[in-house]
C-alpha cells in the first residue's frame, strides 16, 4: 500500500505499472531504466495518482525545464499559434466563455482576476479580452515574460502564490490544470482563500479519470502522464473543495476540442 497523494490514506490499490515511457508522454529525460511508476487509486478520497520514486522528478522542475521540454523552448511560437485556433477548436477559448457565462448568469462582478500557473499564457489573454484588470503568476521565467509582451496584464510575477503580496485580493482566481501539478493541493486553496475578494469565486480544473478507466485508457493517456501527481473523480474533487473549505456552486465534466478529459468546478468560501 502506498499513500494517497491527496488524502495521505493508506487504503490504495495498484491500477497499473509502467515500466517505459508511454509514446505521447513527453521526454523528460529519464532514463529508460529509472522508468518506472505505478498508477494507484485510494479508496477513501477517490482520486487517481501517480507513485514513483523521490527525485525522479526535481523540484525546480516548473521552473523553466517543464516548457521547456513541452515545446522545445519555443513558448513564445506556441502562443501565436493557439492563439489563433477558431472557438471549436481551442480549449481556452470555450474555457473562458464557460466561466464568463457562469458569471453573468449568478449575477457576480468580476473585475480582478488572477490566473495562478498561466504556462504560455494562452487563458490569460483570452481572460483579458472579457475581465477588466488580468495579473498572473507562474514559476517560469519565460512564460511571464511572454506574457508581459503579448497580454495586456495589470501586473505578472514570477514565482507562486506566496510572491504576491498579501495586499491583492482578487474577484476571480484560477486554476486551469494546475493542481494535479501541485504535491499538496489542499493547503494552495487553503491559502488561496486569503486573497479573495468579498463574493470572490476559485475556478478549478483538472484532468478526470473515470471514463478513461472505464475503457482501460490510463496507460496510453496524458490525464494520467508522470508529470501528474494526481487525476480527478466527482469524489476526489469533492474531498478537495471541502477539506480546503470551499462550497461548490457548480460541478462538470467534459471532452474538450483538444480531447483532453476534464473536470471543473466553480467555488466560494
Amino acid at each position: 500500500m502506498e499513500n494517497c497523494n491527496l488524502c495521505n490514506s493508506t487504503d490504495t490499490v495498484e491500477i497499473s505499472v509502467l515500466l517505459e515511457k508511454p509514446a505521447l508522454e513527453t521526454d523528460y529525460r529519464i532514463p529508460p531504466s529509472e522508468y518506472n511508476r505505478r498508477i494507484m487509486f485510494c479508496n477513501s478520497c477517490g482520486v487517481y495518482f501517480n507513485c514513483y520514486k523521490e527525485g525522479l522528478i526535481s523540484e525546480d522542475f516548473y521552473e523553466g525545464f517543464y516548457n521547456d521540454s513541452i515545446d522545445s523552448g519555443k513558448i513564445e511560437e506556441r502562443f501565436n499559434r493557439v492563439i489563433k485556433l477558431s472557438f471549436g477548436q481551442s480549449d481556452n477559448k470555450q474555457r473562458i466563455r464557460r466561466i464568463y457565462d457562469f458569471v453573468q448568469t449568478h449575477g457576480f462582478n468580476v473585475e480582478r482576476v488572477l490566473d495562478v500557473g498561466t504556462g504560455t499564457g494562452v487563458f490569460v489573454y483570452e481572460a483579458s479580452r472579457c475581465f477588466k484588470f488580468v495579473y498572473c503568476v507562474d514559476p517560469d521565467k519565460k512564460s511571464i515574460e511572454i506574457v508581459n509582451k503579448k497580454v495586456n496584464v495589470q501586473q505578472s510575477w514570477v514565482g507562486t502564490l506566496n510572491d504576491i503580496p498579501s495586499t491583492f485580493t482578487f474577484d476571480l482566481i484560477t486554476y486551469n490544470k494546475v493542481l494535479e501539478h501541485v504535491k499538496h493541493p489542499i493547503e494552495l486553496l487553503k491559502q488561496t482563500g486569503n486573497y479573495l475578494a468579498e463574493r470572490g469565486i476559485v475556478y478549478v480544473e483538472l484532468p478526470y479519470a473515470e471514463d478513461l478507466i472505464k475503457e482501460d485508457k490510463q496507460k496510453e493517456r496524458a490525464e494520467f502522464f508522470i508529470e501528474h501527481y494526481t487525476t480527478f473523480t466527482y469524489k476526489a474533487f469533492k474531498y478537495l473543495a471541502k477539506h480546503s473549505g470551499y462550497k461548490i456552486i457548480e460541478m462538470n465534466h467534459i471532452v474538450d476540442p483538444s480531447g483532453k478529459h476534464s473536470i471543473y468546478a466553480f467555488l466560494t468560501l
